[in-house]
C-alpha cells in the first residue's frame, strides 16, 4: 500500500461576522440662515450655530480636540460656506437665483455617551435652521469584539480545512501561516476585517424623519489560511 503524502498544503479563506452595540454616533447636520446679503447669512448662521452650540455646552459637550476625541460628547464645525439661493417660478417653472444668499455651516457631533441622545435629539429637533444628513454609529478599532471575530475566522479557516483533509481521507497537521484576505495570493484589496457601519439620512422632525436609536454594527473578519495535511493514499485505477 502506498504510504500517506506528508505535509500537503491546504489552502483555505475562513469568514465570521459579529453583532455588537456601537461604541460612538456620528451627526452631521447643517445649520443655516437665509438673507438677502452674504454678510447678513453669515450672521444669521453664525448666531444659529452659538445657541445649538449652547445646548451642546449644556449637555457636557466640548470642541473635539485630539485630547477629547473620547469624551461623551464633541463637535466639529467643518465649514462654513455662502451661496446663491435659488427658486421655482410658479408661473414659468423655472430655476432661478433668487436674489438672496444662503449660508450653511457644517457640523460634526460626535455621541458617545448614548444617555445623551434623547436630549441632544430634542435640541436638534427644535431649531429649524438645523438639518441632520447623516447619522453614522461605528465601533471601535480596540473594542474587544474585534479579537473575538478576528478568532472566529481562523477557526472557520481551520473547520474548512479539516473538511478538505477528511475528503482526502487524512487530517490536518499544522498551520504553515495565517494572514489577512488577499496576502496569500489571493484576490488583491481583499479586506481582513471591516466593520458594517449603520448610516441615516434625513431631516430630524422633518416630512422624512430620522431618530437618535443606536444600531447595532457587524463586524466581519476575513483572512488566509495555509495548512498542512497528512492524507492517505489516492485512489489508483
Amino acid at each position: 500500500m502506498t504510504e500517506p503524502y506528508e505535509h500537503t498544503l491546504i489552502s483555505v479563506r475562513g469568514q465570521a461576522e459579529r453583532m455588537v452595540a456601537a461604541d460612538q454616533a456620528s451627526v452631521h447636520a447643517l445649520v443655516s440662515a437665509i438673507a438677502d446679503t452674504k454678510a447678513a447669512a453669515t450672521a444669521l448662521a453664525s448666531q444659529a450655530l452659538d445657541e445649538l452650540l449652547a445646548d451642546l455646552r449644556a449637555l457636557g459637550g466640548q470642541t473635539l480636540t485630539a485630547a477629547n476625541h473620547r469624551a461623551p460628547l464633541t463637535w466639529s464645525a467643518q465649514s462654513i460656506r455662502t451661496e446663491d439661493e435659488y427658486g421655482t417660478d410658479p408661473n414659468t417653472g423655472a430655476h432661478s437665483k433668487t436674489g438672496r444668499r444662503v449660508s450653511t455651516v457644517n457640523l460634526v457631533i460626535t455621541v458617545r455617551e448614548f444617555s445623551l441622545l434623547g436630549q441632544l435629539e430634542a435640541s436638534l429637533t427644535d431649531r429649524d435652521p438645523v438639518d441632520v444628513q447623516i447619522i453614522g454609529w461605528s465601533v471601535d478599532e480596540d473594542n474587544p469584539a474585534w479579537a473575538l471575530v478576528r478568532a472566529d475566522a481562523i477557526r472557520a479557516a481551520l473547520l474548512k480545512g479539516q473538511d478538505y483533509a477528511a475528503a482526502l481521507d487524512g487530517t490536518v497537521t499544522g498551520v504553515q501561516q495565517v494572514a489577512d484576505a488577499g496576502l496569500l495570493g489571493g484576490v488583491a484589496g481583499s479586506p481582513a476585517t471591516f466593520a458594517v457601519a449603520g448610516r441615516r439620512s434625513a431631516s430630524l422632525g422633518g416630512e422624512s424623519s430620522a431618530t437618535l436609536d443606536p444600531v447595532p454594527q457587524q463586524l466581519t473578519a476575513i483572512i488566509e489560511a495555509r495548512l498542512t495535511a497528512q492524507i492517505g493514499p489516492l485512489p489508483t485505477r
